[in-house]
């Protein structure tokens, strides 16, 4: 949702000054002009005071006008005739430097600025229009409301305006306004009460909770979508999943670079190993993004920035648990301590994070069949985080930043069999980063960066055997990208970005079936990646040009070219267009084509086997009955792995939709629309069963009765002597016949436990999100929604099966969730309450399916910061508190098959926690 708290942080540091040529010294701030402007609005009175005292004004030509400014007559500095323009508009000032000046409202500079020029400097400077975070580090963790505008200068004196990138574009000053883009700061994050970063995205209605996460339990594989993967065999760490698509559909990055992936597969990012402590804001982009960031980046992209300036210490401190009996605990602590001098900074975060498992026996509406288990695990987390940076000459900045995290998660379940194991999971993460800026002049710059990622995990599981899995996962990265101006002409500076990225990946997998057992590789491989990018921004009408119905126009495109050392090369475009008719309104569009490459845990896997089996016995170990009597103690052979020859997953996306911001007297309105289309295609899994069903054994029968329901040759009857003398051949290992049943009398062979390129998924629907605020005395009142409706989500399991729409079914993406918000803040104090709204579903899309109810709960937060304190306890000290769920309502209950480890609810779309109490302080020195 957008707020402006959160872009009172954001938009002003992103105003970008392509040419700035002084008219006066620095020491002229001070000097008295005569100045003799009349009474008349704001706006006028700023042009007049620049064209006086020559300099140049920044601000926001349609609010400016909405308000009426006094007279200055008479000898004042600018400094004095700024605040006396400025007092009761509801305006702000601060200096960029000694002669140019930027107005804001709330912290908040209008995305379409007007400039005021002096006499003798027309047509010299011009602004980007961003939007993305100004690190207003006066406000921080003390932050808990709007900061209205007091005609004051700001307290943080020299404000230095700087370019720099955002997410979804390499070109620096250049916001990516044709795709839909959003921030959170460190505000936002804090008002929804989650202590980590899992638990704020899961907050996000464009972000679905089933995928790869420590809270779907076991037997639940490819929840909601192929590749899907729920964990239980893995790291035990925490994805993002927009759209549904999978977690490793989206590309999540860390300060704009890519980080080794996690899983025993290595097909996702580990959000749970990124301290909540280190935060800055996180950015995410919810369309195809592969022409910039290639693979991965289907559904969109999450860029976590962390932060790198801060002066002082802040120790902060959180606890948090549960009304009901046996609630987990939950306890973050964290140290933070930041040092700056003239040309540099240096950063340093500790943060610790213990969380109890919940057992399933202490929720009264889990099914209680597969006790004893945890319906969450315990995690117990220490996270190191390091920055500096330092600028060698005005134009040449290095730095150089490290994270450093170990986990420890123990999870215990039992299967629909009786068989306990307990899983104990200890994962480290390591990320270092070095690289620098130079600005080489006439507003070209290059961005260099080196950056070493890995992530090593060791999962001891009792499942069969005291078994040791011992997963290393890591990347090398090396960016380069080069940006500037090519061409002016009266829209503006088109502007371009070109350069090179070089990878290298490897994941290597041992397992040990027992204590004092040679390991054994499991899974194997490496890659290199070379990537050449380019991107482009042509403004094609701009504000300056009086063009009636057009006040911006602008075009952006990106390309990337890729060359696997495993696959070969791929090529991905991206077009957007922006329209703005209006100074509020803009209305944009995108095209984009993504892929995403086979994860080396698939490529490199050594996990194809077979085995031959009796049906008789398989029946009365799973309880399936036969389909017919033939199918009645005979050999069937089932085949498991991993395809050999996999090809990347290709999509196309389509995005539309607008963006309407307005301010008037003391309200504002802010609303954005989009909808969105994609299309993946060749996606890697295995073939669903329908119903649901986790037991591959079941598909002979179930292709007995319907064949059509797999793709062709997925369950092959009465194979030849040659067919089944060709699979053996192709399994390194052979066919096992543990039973000593004869592979060559078999009846069927069963493939739908291989992994390859096989379904497709078309998603389409529209996230919308209002925020309205107004000022009320000494405070804002803010009331806003945020929605997302999913018309479609069609999975084909493969060409020659029929689009089935899933939406709204068992462990898929309920067609409409919204979030809704009611807040007030003052300068020292935030309250919030949150109704969070899930629709109601089936359990499939059978007419006669069983129904599932909605779920409404609701959160509530408060915050207060006791700042410039006499009392030394008390100074720089914020205390915030949070319920979450407040009225305790349990999730909706749903039958599951005897053979699917769900406990009687949706751990896709529910949570078991219930209400949820959380108190957290932070105090600075």
């Amino acid at each position: 949702m957008k707020n402006n708290k959160a872009e009172s942080e954001l938009l002003s540091k992103l105003f970008v000054v392509t040419a700035l040529i002084s008219a006066i010294q620095s020491g002229a701030i001070a000097q008295e002009i005569e100045f003799d402007i009349e009474r008349q609005p704001t706006n006028g009175t700023l042009l007049e005071l620049a064209e006086t005292a020559g300099i140049q004004i920044a601000f926001a030509a349609e609010r400016a006008k909405q308000s009426t400014s006094s007279e200055i007559i008479g000898a004042y500095s600018v400094e004095q005739a700024l605040h006396e323009a400025l007092e009761g508009t509801g305006l702000d000032y601060r200096f960029a430097n000694a002669d140019f000046v930027v107005v804001t409202e709330n912290g908040v500079i209008d995305v379409q600025p007007a400039l005021a020029r002096s006499a003798d400097a027309a047509g010299f400077t011009q602004l980007a229009r961003l939007q993305a975070a100004l690190q207003a580090d006066r406000f921080g963790e003390q932050e808990v409301g709007a900061h209205a505008g007091n005609g004051k200068k700001s307290e943080e004196p020299d404000a230095v305006i700087d370019e720099i990138v955002v997410t979804g574009t390499n070109i620096r000053g250049v916001a990516p306004e044709s795709s839909p883009t959003r921030v959170f700061d460190r505000g936002d994050i804090a008002i929804t009460g989650a202590a980590t970063a899992q638990e704020f995205l899961e907050t996000l209605t464009v972000n679905f909770a089933g995928g790869s996460n420590p809270d779907i339990p076991a037997g639940t594989t490819n929840i909601g979508s192929p590749g899907s993967n729920a964990g239980s065999f893995g790291s035990f760490g925490s994805s993002v999943n927009l759209r549904g698509l999978g977690s490793g559909s989206t590309l999540v990055l860390l300060n704009g670079r890519r980080i080794a992936p996690s899983s025993v597969n290595g097909d996702f990012t580990d959000l749970s190993m990124i301290p909540a402590s280190a935060i800055e804001r996180i950015e995410t982009l919810t369309d195809g993004a592969s022409s910039l960031y290639g693979s991965d980046a289907v559904a969109g992209v999450v860029n976590i920035i962390l932060r790198d300036d801060f002066e002082g210490v802040e120790v902060s401190g959180r606890y948090g648990t549960g009304t009901q009996e046996s609630t987990p605990e939950q306890v973050r602590a964290g140290l933070t301590a930041g040092q700056s001098w003239d040309a540099g900074n240096a950063l340093i975060v500790f943060e610790y994070f213990d969380q109890d498992e919940l057992e399933l026996s202490d929720r009264p509406f889990a099914a209680q069949q597969f006790t004893p288990s945890f319906l969450l695990p315990s995690q117990k987390r220490h996270s190191f985080f390091g920055s500096v940076k330092q600028e060698f000459s005005p134009s040449f900045t290095v730095f150089a930043d490290a994270l450093f995290s170990s986990r420890e998660t123990e999870q215990l379940r039992t299967d629909f069999r009786d068989n306990s194991f307990r899983q104990n999971v200890d994962a480290e993460n390591l990320n270092v980063s070095t690289g620098g800026t130079w600005d080489f002049g006439n507003y070209w710059f290059s961005d260099f960066s080196m950056t070493y990622s890995e992530v090593l995990f060791e999962n001891q599981s009792s499942i069969l055997s005291d078994r040791l899995r011992t997963t290393d996962s890591d990347i090398w990265t090396v960016d380069l990208i080069v940006s500037g101006p090519i061409l002016s002409w009266p829209a503006g500076d088109v502007r371009v970005a070109f350069g090179g990225h070089y990878r290298s990946e490897s994941l290597v997998q041992d397992v040990t079936q027992n204590p004092g057992d040679e390991p054994e590789v499991e899974r194997s491989a490496d890659r290199d990646v070379v990537a050449v990018l380019g991107e482009v921004f042509v403004p094609l009408v701009s504000p300056d040009q009086g063009i009636a119905g057009i006040n911006r126009l602008e075009l952006s495109a990106s390309g990337r070219w890729e060359e696997y050392s495993d696959f070969g090369s791929t090529t991905n475009p991206k077009i957007g267009l922006l329209w703005a008719p209006t100074a509020s309104l803009s209305v944009r569009g995108s095209y984009s084509t993504s892929y995403r490459a086979p994860v080396l845990g698939r490529v490199g896997a050594r996990d194809a086997g077979a085995s031959a089996l009796n049906t008789s016995l398989i029946n009365s170990f799973f309880g399936l009955t036969p389909a017919d009597p033939s199918l009645d103690n005979v050999v069937v052979i089932s085949v498991a792995g991993t395809d050999s020859e996999l090809d990347p997953e290709t999509s196309e996306a389509f995005t539309a939709g607008f963006d309407y911001d307005k301010s008037w007297g003391r309200n504002s309105v802010e609303v954005s629309a989009t909808y969105f289309d994609i299309d993946f295609e060749d996606r890697i899994g295995t073939v669903p069963i329908p119903g649901e069903q986790p037991i591959n054994f079941n598909a002979v029968n179930i292709a007995f009765t319907n064949p059509e329901v797999f793709p062709p040759g997925t369950v092959i009857f009465n194979p030849s002597l040659e067919q089944i003398s060709d699979l053996i051949a192709s399994l390194p290992d052979g066919i096992s016949a543990p039973f000593g049943d004869d592979p060559f009398e078999a009846v069927a062979i069963n493939l739908v436990g291989v992994v390859r390129n096989l379904a497709r998924t078309d998603i389409e629907g529209f996230d919308f999100d209002a925020l309205f605020s107004r000022d009320v005395g000494q405070g804002t009142i803010q009331t806003g929604v945020e929605l997302t409706y999913l018309s479609e989500f069609a999975v084909q399991a493969s060409s020659a099966n029929e689009l089935v729409n899933r939406v709204s079914s068992l462990f898929f993406p309920i067609d409409l969730n919204v979030r809704g918000r009611l807040g007030y803040s003052t300068e020292n104090m935030a309250a919030n309450l949150f109704l969070n709204y899930a629709d109601s579903y089936s359990i499939d899309n059978a007419p006669d399916s069983e129904p599932i109810d909605s779920w409404t709960t609701v959160d509530l937060t408060a915050a207060y910061s006791f700042a410039e304190q006499e009392n030394a306890l008390l100074n720089n000290l914020t205390v915030r508190a949070s319920v979450t769920n407040l009225f305790d309502q349990d999730p909706p209950s749903t039958t599951t098959p005897n053979t699917v480890s769900v406990d009687g609810f949706d751990p896709a779309n529910a949570s078991p926690l219930g209400r949820f109490v959380a108190l957290e302080v932070v105090k600075r020195f």
